[in-house]
């Protein structure tokens, strides 16, 4: 019985990372107000840029790649490439 409490608990606690190549990233005007933008989407736990391209650890419960691109469009920024895989959270 708590083993199956253990899977439900391990299955909510599972967090997506959405890959995503923008046009108009290294200027940093545009980071940020993608960045604030992407942040107050809920469920958006952590955004990060690296090499060109950002990175959105998010509860795929409370929102959604697609949902993460039209923020970044909504910016008055272009998307270039998207992809998202699901994460293990690291203690």
């Amino acid at each position: 019985m708590n083993e199956e409490k253990d899977q439900e608990s391990s299955a909510l606690d599972e967090v997506m990372v959405a890959r995503i190549e923008i046009e108009g990233i290294g200027v940093a005007a545009n980071e940020k107000e993608m960045t604030d933008s992407v942040r107050a989407l809920p469920g958006v736990r952590e955004v990060k840029i690296e090499n060109g391209v950002m990175y959105v650890t998010y509860d795929p419960l409370d929102t959604s790649e697609k949902k993460i691109e039209e923020a970044v469009r909504a910016s008055g920024n272009t998307v270039k490439a998207a992809s998202a895989d699901t994460e293990t959270p690291h203690p």
